[in-house]
């Protein structure tokens, strides 16, 4: 565990729970999470309190070392999670570009879903080579781990944390957030028992909690973007999972297949 060498920035996790007593990713993480698992919302608060205050925005390790996320991450197969959020699909253009061919605010890349399952394929688009999203899908499919394109609070509630604290489907993760996000997410994949990486956004992220509200609810004008360290950190620590999976002759997913609003690796 990471000993306390500041204090986090609570202020704004007080500002935002409040805020969102109202909605109802609120009303189910307070329901679903705190009251359901009492011990479990104790031993993540615990866990959140005792984390340094972030020396960066772009990158936040939640419980582990380095060296053994990536021992751990190599052994956990789709229990390991790979995501971004949609707001990094391509946004149309004034030239005619058409954006997303999978759609925004939706769980689905174009270049992964045709890999899959094979029921609702999208072609991909010149758009397609400009996003990080297929980038970022493609190099966690190399790692054998899981890839979710995040939308909304709620989803990622039912999808992600409530099935990891009372089933384990997720035990590690590295995750790309909008920055506005980074204390709430800390403290709900604590909660839920998660260990691994938050990178956010440099660009075009939500400043305050009407925007993220907006974008919750699938209205955001603005692409997001990674800056280029926290791109190649995360690519970086996907190969370095691929090549330990490579050295301990683990068989290899071939495509992934959408199952609960997360790319799943399959083989064939």
């Amino acid at each position: 565990m990471i000993t306390d060498t500041g204090a986090r920035p609570l202020l704004s996790l007080v500002h935002f729970s409040a805020r969102s007593l109202t909605q109802a990713y609120g009303r189910t993480f307070i329901r679903r999470i705190l009251l359901r698992h009492p011990l479990a919302a104790l031993r993540g608060l615990r866990g959140y309190l005792s984390l340094p205050a972030p020396q960066s925005a772009q990158r936040v390790l939640l419980h582990q070392g380095a060296a053994e996320f990536l021992q751990q991450a190599a052994g956990d197969g789709e229990r390991l999670l790979v995501a971004t959020g949609f707001c990094q699909k391509p946004l149309p253009t004034a030239a005619g570009g058409s954006g997303c061919p999978a759609g925004r605010f939706n769980h689905r890349c174009a270049c992964l879903s045709n890999s899959a399952d094979g029921t609702t394929q999208v072609r991909p688009a010149a758009t397609c080579g400009t996003c990080f999203i297929r980038v970022l899908g493609r190099a966690a499919l190399g790692a054998g781990a899981s890839f979710a394109v995040l939308t909304s609070a709620l989803d990622i509630a039912h999808d992600i944390l409530i099935p990891s604290l009372e089933e384990g489907r997720f035990a590690r993760f590295l995750f790309a957030i909008c920055p506005y996000s980074v204390e709430p997410m800390t403290l709900a994949l604590l909660i839920c028992g998660l260990e691994g990486y938050l990178t956010s956004y440099e660009q075009g992220a939500c400043a305050d909690y009407d925007q993220w509200l907006r974008a919750d609810h699938g209205d955001k004008p603005e692409r997001t973007v990674l800056s280029s360290g926290s791109s190649a950190k995360m690519l970086q620590l996907l190969e370095r999972v691929a090549a330990l999976r490579q050295d301990r002759a683990v068989p290899q997913p071939s495509h992934y297949e959408l199952r609960d609003n997360v790319y799943r690796p399959r083989f064939a």
